[in-house]
């Protein structure tokens, strides 16, 4: 040969067989050349079982990707009874392991240095030969989102765009940039308005168990008698006209009455967003059902198992039965726990949908309005998050990747605790502590610029009538004295232990109330006796018929009789005998608001835990 010939390199490939042909596999390298771009053979350590995704499966490729599935947890099969609301077909998900032999980084960098050394259409012919940029990354029903792949397509995205020098493209560049920071001002703009129609909606409602306004069914008590007891507000003893009961008796019927409608109504709602998980998934619960049967992890031993007590083995049924289903209501409870899986990556198809956002919003107006020991706090946690995964779908950016779509959910989440204790700095450090685990520094921003415009917008609104955006604000007139320290720290002391209290009885609660047949297989019917008693006993006392918000502030607020706000509640005693009386109800409100808190918290319906009175010798 004229040329100058490289070195030979052979590779055999011995199945073990004796070679009965002369003929050999051989593959000729030049030395010019990298090795790494000619596809080196590997030997098998195991014969392979069939043509889907091994070991060696790279993590990004093209068609043959588009094909991969990622089953559940423990080796289980794909479900084939899931539709496609909670389990999306053709989802791709590749292999964690990878051989390192050609695998995807390598081609990512070759990828990059063909782009530079060669013209514009060269690199959609390697970008193409790695994976296809506009396909979505579907993930399955409770799997996580792969990190690694949505980053690595954005950064090709992200190339892509950079390559085009032309002044469209400049321009779709910045727009690009933009996108961010339109859907964060998009999103805290709605989340406000959202908040102002749950607090205008609830405060209404809550006021029809106990009469209306002749100037409008839709105006609240304090709208409707802004300066005290008018003529304008109806009880409903004297629009029945004492029937049948008499008027006192008649309103306390009619009380009740409206607070098994409303938290009933909640349920119902609630209800229509249940959703079934087979029994192949093994996980114990997704809300705030602490009656769940822990998850047991699959028996190891496909024969025997050994009892506990005794040394010798149990042989096991022949036909063993089959746990039942987990069944949770994306709509019940906070919302707050499912929401941080979500942002660290767990997949929960239609829990941040719209049919959720609609539901959530009109249950938490109903639930709140009954007069249940709940709040809207945790639930506007969930019902911004709902409204940040919507609003992704403007822009492709964020709709066809995952990973980039959580970072408009931590800032939807942080809007969402803005919006409910009117505080955007506090919202931010709940994102960035509490719910959020990928939290950039420009995440970090657009959530602050977020949780700015929904307070902005919260307090054009003005949904409390007071030009703030905070429930109740307390303006202390007098200086706190030394000696008050040791007061503070009982009330510290009385905190933790009461918290502590409340978590013990509300798991006891659930362990044995719930586990009776009947209430575990009818969730209304506990709706409807908790309803039931917290109507019997609410409307006796003056503390625990208020709503959450006014019997706060009437609670923290001083003594002023320039203030509108506050209500005659007997709180501010101008002679010694009125202490006692005082000190009674809210004794008596206190341990009303704690055992209707522990009873109610659980329930098939949006709440949120409401702080219980102070203690009776702390709040006068």
């Amino acid at each position: 040969m004229a040329g100058r010939q490289g070195p030979r390199l052979e590779i055999r490939e011995d199945d073990g067989a004796p070679d009965t042909s002369n003929n050999t596999y051989g593959t000729y390298l030049s030395l010019p050349n990298s090795p790494t771009n000619t596809r080196r053979p590997t030997m098998s350590r195991r014969p392979s079982t069939g043509d889907g995704p091994d070991e060696r499966s790279p993590l990004l490729t093209g068609s043959r990707t588009s094909r991969i599935r990622i089953h559940s947890a423990h080796g289980s099969p794909r479900v084939p009874i899931l539709s496609r609301n909670q389990s999306y077909a053709d989802s791709v998900k590749s292999t964690r392991h990878h051989s390192r032999a050609n695998s995807w980084g390598s081609r990512l960098m070759n990828a990059f240095s063909d782009r530079q050394n060669n013209d514009r259409p060269d690199l959609a012919d390697s970008h193409g030969s790695l994976f296809f940029p506009d396909d979505r990354v579907w993930y399955d029903q409770f799997t996580s989102t792969d990190w690694v792949h949505d980053t690595i397509a954005d950064s090709y995205r992200q190339k892509a765009l950079r390559s085009r020098k032309d002044f469209w493209g400049r321009v779709y560049l910045l727009f690009d940039g933009a996108q961010g920071w339109i859907l964060s001002a998009l999103v805290g703009f709605v989340v406000a308005v959202l908040a102002y129609v749950i607090n205008v909606s609830e405060a209404t409602v809550f006021d029809f168990k106990d009469g209306y306004c002749r100037r409008g069914w839709f105006i609240s008590e304090k709208k409707c008698c802004p300066h005290g007891p008018c003529t304008d507000w109806r009880d409903w003893g004297e629009v029945l006209q004492g029937w049948p009961f008499g008027e006192r008796w008649t309103e306390y019927a009619v009380y009740i009455a409206a607070v098994i409608t409303l938290a009933c109504l909640s349920c119902l709602l609630t209800l229509t967003t249940k959703t079934v998980v087979p029994s192949a998934y093994r996980l114990s619960t997704l809300d705030e059902n602490l009656a769940a049967d822990p998850a047991t992890p699959p028996d190891s031993d496909a024969g025997t198992e050994t009892s506990p007590v005794r040394s010798s083995p149990i042989v096991p049924k022949e036909h063993p039965a089959a746990s039942p289903p987990m069944i949770y209501y994306s709509a019940a409870g906070s919302g707050v726990a499912e929401v941080r899986v979500i942002l660290s990556g767990f997949v929960l198809h239609g829990f941040l949908g719209l049919k959720t956002l609609i539901i959530k919003s009109m249950g938490l107006i109903l639930s709140v309005a009954s007069g249940l020991s709940l709040g809207k706090e945790g639930p506007y946690v969930h019902i911004a998050t709902c409204v940040g995964n919507i609003a992704c779908r403007l822009f492709s950016k964020y709709d066809r990747n995952d990973a980039k779509r959580r970072e408009v959910l931590s800032a939807a989440a942080a809007a969402g605790v803005a919006v409910a204790f009117g505080a955007p700095l506090g919202g931010v450090l709940f994102g960035l502590e509490e719910v959020a685990y990928f939290f950039p520094a420009k995440t970090l921003f657009r959530t602050f610029f977020c949780c700015i415009t929904a307070a902005l917008t919260l307090k054009f609104l003005n949904p409390y009538g007071t030009h703030k955006i905070v429930m109740f604000q307390v303006r202390y007139l007098v200086d706190w004295e030394y000696f008050e320290i040791l007061s503070f720290i009982i009330v510290g002391v009385l905190g933790g232990a009461a918290g502590a209290l409340f978590i013990k009885a509300s798991r006891r609660w659930a362990k044995t109330f719930r586990k009776i047949p009947m209430i575990k297989k009818y969730p209304m019917l506990e709706v409807m006796l908790v309803a039931l008693v917290t109507g019997l006993v609410s409307y006796w006392n003056v503390f625990t018929k208020l709503p959450v918000a006014k019997l706060l502030y009437n609670l923290a607020a001083p003594c002023d009789d320039r203030d509108q706000n506050l209500e005659d509640l007997g709180l501010c005693p101008t002679e010694k005998g009125d202490i006692p009386p005082a000190l009674a109800n809210l004794l008596a409100a206190f341990l009303i608001k704690g055992l209707l808190t522990i009873i109610t918290f659980g329930i098939v319906s949006p709440f949120s835990p409401p702080p219980p009175p102070l203690p009776p010798f702390f709040s006068c």
